[in-house]
């Protein structure tokens, strides 16, 4: 990824980074949080874009272990709870919005993917912040709201998991009802949105254990009422038993090979090695170590003989090449084996005030019975070829969005845009559109000319205004 990030943004930037660091304030100070009726003005491309290099920069400065000033800027800017309170409207936006675009019977744009794509860029941006101990410490009570955002994808993820084992499980004859999330799709460009929507929530899913993690490591210096969030309100235990169980990072083919998700993509892997712990596996170990072991949890989880079974079957998971590979959890199965022939430790029942969160209850609340209203104004206002500065909105995302990072998130090979089959070509004049013949680029030619003509104008203007700079 590192090679690819390097030349993406080369006007305004040096050859080793995204932005600057002064660039990184600025772009730190002016992000503001946004109503759901404000997506798809220029103010919100606007800040995607921002947020979206601002993400690069800080994935470049963690893997390059340099000094990472997109952390300092984010913390000293208190933008945090800005970064938490966009993440969950574009969560409502994905499930009120674009569900109701769906049953509009709505022939959509790939346009619509960055809404998508803006919520796994904050997942993202999160997730290599929150390493740092400083970062978790100062979301103050947002951090409850991402929390509950992280409860809602992981059981989503799991609910849909189990949804297609039961499915795979079912005759054959059945197969036809099983559509994609369950919803009706008719059109070729919806079928892609709602492809590329599944695959980025589960990555963002597997960028949310992480998270996890990082939380739980820190609980000892976080209000109680976080602890009381994972432990009481959601029991993060279990739910992190049930995705061990799942496996959600590895699948078996149909001629008996295996996969495993590693760094966004599926790659096969040989038998020999399904044991050997990939980061996102190791992530869940060390939750569930912290949330089991830690004296700070111990003193506050309480027992049940139903939560005994079930996370003692965490032993069956633990053999020597794992115990090998984090000889820490040696402890965690000395402690399983002693909870499973144990009575239920008691927990001293303690008086805590729990906070409530309100953000995502209130904009639910807020436009509560708005959303084809919505809908169809944002539809419209994206796509409207008559609407000039829908025009330029749209132009100003497909030049800074990069279809190489893109492609990363979703984890899909390119489809011709006439017959959806796994394209090899890309248009040579914009560079924005696939084609897996040259039939099928003449076929959709008259229709795409106008957008090319447009795009490589964009480009050759930019170029020139570049070169001006670089000249003066």
């Amino acid at each position: 990824m590192q090679r690819k990030l390097k030349y993406i943004f080369a006007p305004i930037m040096d050859e080793q980074n995204v932005l600057l660091s002064t660039e990184v304030e600025l772009f730190a100070e002016a992000l503001e949080t946004f109503e759901i009726t404000d997506i798809a003005s220029a103010r919100w491309h606007t800040q995607h874009e921002h947020i979206e290099k601002l993400n690069m920069q800080a994935i470049l400065n963690a893997t390059r272990n340099e000094e990472e000033y997109v952390k300092e800027a984010i913390i000293q800017c208190e933008k945090l709870p800005v970064l938490v309170s966009q993440l969950i409207t574009t969560e409502i936006w994905r499930q009120q919005i674009f569900n109701e675009l769906i049953r509009m019977k709505f022939d959509a744009k790939i346009t619509f993917s960055i809404y998508f794509y803006h919520e796994a860029c904050i997942i993202n941006l999160l997730e290599t912040l929150m390493f740092h101990e400083e970062i978790c410490t100062s979301f103050d009570d947002y951090l409850l709201d991402l929390i509950d955002y992280s409860y809602r994808i992981l059981v989503e993820m799991i609910h849909r998991l189990q949804q297609k084992e039961l499915r795979h499980h079912q005759s054959k004859s059945s197969s036809k009802n099983n559509q994609m999330d369950d919803r009706s799709v008719t059109s070729e460009s919806m079928k892609e949105l709602v492809s590329q929507e599944e695959s980025l929530r589960f990555d963002m899913a597997m960028k949310i254990l992480s998270i996890v993690r990082y939380v739980s490591d820190c609980l000892p210096k976080l209000p109680i009422s976080v602890t009381s969030r994972l432990l009481d309100n959601f029991d993060f235990v279990l739910l992190l038993v049930e995705v061990m169980e799942l496996k959600p990072w590895e699948k078996m083919q149909t001629d008996g090979s295996f996969q495993r998700y590693i760094e966004g993509k599926w790659q096969n892997i040989k038998t020999e090695d399904r044991f050997i712990i990939n980061k996102t596996e190791g992530q869940v170990w060390l939750a569930l170590y912290q949330l089991l072991l830690s004296p700070h949890c111990v003193q506050k989880y309480e027992y049940t003989e139903y939560k005994k079974n079930r996370i003692t079957k965490l032993r069956s998971y633990m053999n020597d090449v794992i115990l090998d590979q984090m000889p820490n959890l040696i402890d965690l199965q000395r402690f399983l084996e002693q909870l499973s022939f144990m009575e239920p430790p008691l927990v001293k029942k303690q008086l805590v005030i729990e906070q409530v969160t309100v953000l995502y209850e209130r904009i639910i609340n807020k436009y509560k019975g708005r959303w084809h209203e919505i809908a169809e104004k944002q539809a419209n206002t994206v796509l409207n070829p008559d609407d000039t500065e829908a025009r330029k909105q749209a132009l100003r995302w497909a030049d800074t969005m990069n279809f190489d990072i893109l492609e990363s998130f979703i984890n899909e090979s390119p489809k011709c845009a006439i017959c959806g089959h796994p394209a090899t070509k890309r248009c040579s004049r914009c560079q924005r559109e696939w084609y897996c013949r040259r039939e099928c680029q003449v076929q959709h030619w008259p229709k795409h000319k106008p957008i090319c003509e447009m795009l490589h104008e964009l480009s050759k203007n930019q170029s020139s205004e570049s070169e001006s700079t670089i000249v003066s």
